[in-house]
């Protein structure tokens, strides 16, 4: 007869956040190359960072999202793509921020603002920032995000702008989404594996 574990040992929290990180640098990479098979305008490859966070608290969230970063440089990207790896730190604070704020709950339009403002305005400027200052700028590679580059460039000649829209373009619709995928997996494991107070 099987009796329900109430609480978790402290050694079972360990593993748990042990396990995480690595899971969660792989689920980022299965959600960027479902997004790259779907030639979607957005990335998809910081969700399971968010869900880190949502479950095992900040550091847990960081460290996964920037080992993804990580592995990406050294096998994909190229070394230089490592300083991405702060995004994901970023990602991880908003979450934890969000959660202390209590904008979780998906019922509540101040959850829905916050998200656009924080993921959607306010992330991309570190985003923009990276990309002009380590990586010279310029329009992204994905087709969309591309023409609103240009389109931008073309009706402000701001480059600044430039790359501030096509980043803010991707990352409105990305993050939100990634977030609420994030929160309605978060709400269904339960609250003992839950170490994020």
């Amino acid at each position: 007869m099987s009796q329900e574990v109430k609480e978790i040992s402290p050694m079972g929290k360990a593993i748990i956040a042990v396990v995480l990180i690595p899971t969660i640098a792989a689920l980022n990479y299965v959600g960027g190359v479902i997004v790259e098979a779907l030639k979607a305008p957005i990335w998809g490859d910081t969700w399971a960072t968010m869900l880190g966070t949502l479950i095992g608290g900040f550091w847990i969230g960081a460290v996964g999202g920037f080992l993804y970063n990580i592995i990406m440089a050294l096998t994909v990207w190229g070394l230089p793509a490592w300083v991405w790896g702060f995004c994901n730190i970023a990602i991880a604070a908003i979450t934890w921020f969000m959660m202390k704020m209590k904008w979780t709950d998906l019922k509540k339009p101040m959850t829905w603002v916050m998200m656009i403002v924080l993921f959607g305005l306010a992330y991309p400027v570190l985003t923009t920032a990276i990309s002009i200052g380590v990586f010279g700028g310029g329009p992204l590679w994905k087709p969309l995000a591309a023409a609103v580059y240009t389109a931008t460039l073309s009706s402000t000649g701001n480059f600044f702008l430039a790359n501030y829209a096509q980043n803010a373009f991707t990352e409105i619709i990305d993050k939100p989404v990634s977030f609420i995928i994030s929160l309605i997996i978060a709400q269904r494991i339960p609250k003992r594996f839950i170490l994020a107070k």
